[in-house]
């Protein structure tokens, strides 16, 4: 199994100083690869009843999370409650039942042990992952199991039962909310009434309700559509996958309604044309297609070459990092940095980042620089201040700069080239500003120069 990590740039601001010391957080999953293939042995052996996908119906599915946001809401989910079947994650399961709720299914995925004290006895069933440590599973009364996708996890089934099928894997479930939505399109709901997914807190609490298990995750501040949120860094990516995840699920004919006003909620409502650039690319990180191709990538053995760089490097618009990556491979040093704390790879989310805008002044400096695919998606009115900005951070920089438009843009309705202009365009400006073209070359596609700065020592 491939381990799966997140992380993000969040600020600690000391009292006594002017700016904000700037640090590095990761979210490391909390059960060890080993054990989590242990748990899918055990589970898969154990229990017979696995998921299975039904056809699609006219029932309506109203899916309940823990986030705080479901006491603004206790009617409404009581009246749908009445002729919908209710899901409930985690904990909300009980705190549903205590609000006079009937619970059709409780659902957990978390493969840790102390998961086991939210199982729910009074819930109707219990749709439990097979990752799920032995504990949890154990205070099941009616149990099936699901089957989340990762790495070879068939490897752990029975091989028998491999050989049997009739069995549902479902894809895209990295949280329990996430997994439920998926779970309720399998079994043929299209009509989804979903709640308390908040993925951040309120007044400093986490839950609705008391959870002691999450009392000391960290958490960091988000700020979306102008909306600054207190989060748990574990669900940030949640809400920012969330609303892909939903339009997928609706081209394939489903009806969500999304309740509450947390981070998610916000996410999933802003209008994709509104949003600011940096929320651009927080989404567009979220899409698997966007990482595909790396185009820095490909002019790394280029920028060796004609540079010959001897001392730090920094790749600016690092993106998935596999640029820096390369660097490194053949021995240098690199610092990256990019507008979006999630763009890159796993890979290379050990690599010393720097989170930035650069239409600011930067605070990193370095005798080198490295600009692919950055500037065509810079506006227009603000290419020369990022020029600048970027030379004066590095004296010398190579550039690769798109000439072409975007089409990646439509996943999020809007353009991400916004400054498409042709080879001579570019030759021009950094001309006009005083800093000298050492070496440049047009390819058709793209616009390719190592520029110095004389005024920068």
């Amino acid at each position: 199994m491939t381990p799966k990590h997140e992380i993000i740039q969040t600020t600690y601001q000391n009292p006594h100083a002017k700016t904000g010391l700037k640090l590095n957080v990761m979210v490391v999953s909390n059960t060890s690869d080993e054990e989590i293939e242990g748990n899918i042995k055990h589970s898969s052996k154990t229990y017979p009843n696995w998921l299975q996908a039904k056809d699609p119906h006219d029932g309506v599915a109203v899916l309940i999370g823990g986030g705080s946001s479901i006491l603004d809401h206790v009617d409404e989910i009581r009246e749908l409650s009445k002729t919908a079947t209710v899901f409930c994650m985690n904990g909300s399961s009980k705190w549903a039942r205590g609000q006079g709720i009937q619970v059709d299914y409780q659902v957990i995925i978390d493969a840790k042990e102390e998961t086991a004290e939210l199982v729910d006895s009074g819930a109707k069933e219990h749709l439990f992952a097979s990752q799920c440590n032995k504990k949890t599973l154990e205070k099941a009364s009616n149990l099936t199991l699901v089957h989340l996708i990762t790495d070879d996890i068939e490897a752990n089934f029975p091989s028998e039962r491999v050989k049997q099928g009739g069995y549902t894997m479902l894809n895209g479930g990295t949280t329990v909310g996430s997994a439920s939505v998926i779970v309720a399109y399998s079994q043929g709901f299209r009509e989804l009434h979903v709640f308390g997914y908040d993925s951040s807190h309120t007044n400093g609490k986490s839950h609705a309700y008391s959870q002691s298990m999450n009392t000391f995750m960290p958490t960091t501040e988000v700020t979306w559509a102008g909306k600054t949120f207190d989060v748990s860094i574990a669900m940030k990516a949640q809400a920012e996958r969330f609303v892909f995840l939903a339009k997928v699920l609706e081209s394939g004919g489903c009806q969500f309604h999304v309740y509450g006003d947390g981070l998610l909620q916000t996410i999933y409502n802003t209008n994709f044309k509104d949003l600011t650039e940096q929320e651009k690319y927080q989404l567009m990180w979220q899409i698997d297609a966007y990482r595909q191709v790396s185009p820095g990538e490909l002019m790394v053995e280029a920028f060796i070459e004609i540079v010959k760089p001897d001392g730090l490097v920094i790749d600016y618009g690092c993106g998935t990092g596999r640029s820096s990556i390369k660097m490194i491979e053949n021995g240098l040093d690199v610092m990256l940095v990019d507008f979006a704390d999630n763009c890159r790879d796993q890979e290379a989310l050990w690599l010393p980042f720097y989170q930035a805008d650069l239409t600011e002044p930067l605070t990193v400096t370095s005798p080198y620089g490295y600009c692919t695919d950055v500037m065509e998606h810079i506006p227009t009115e603000d290419v020369g201040k990022v020029i600048d900005n970027i030379m004066s951070a590095s004296k010398k920089v190579f550039f690769q700069i798109s000439t072409i438009q975007d089409v990646m843009g439509s996943f999020i309705d809007s353009e991400l080239h916004l400054t498409v202009k042709p080879f001579k365009w570019w030759n021009d400006l950094f001309l006009e500003k005083g800093y000298a073209i050492n070496w440049k070359s047009d390819v058709g596609t793209a616009a390719l120069f190592y520029i110095i700065n004389p005024r920068r020592n």
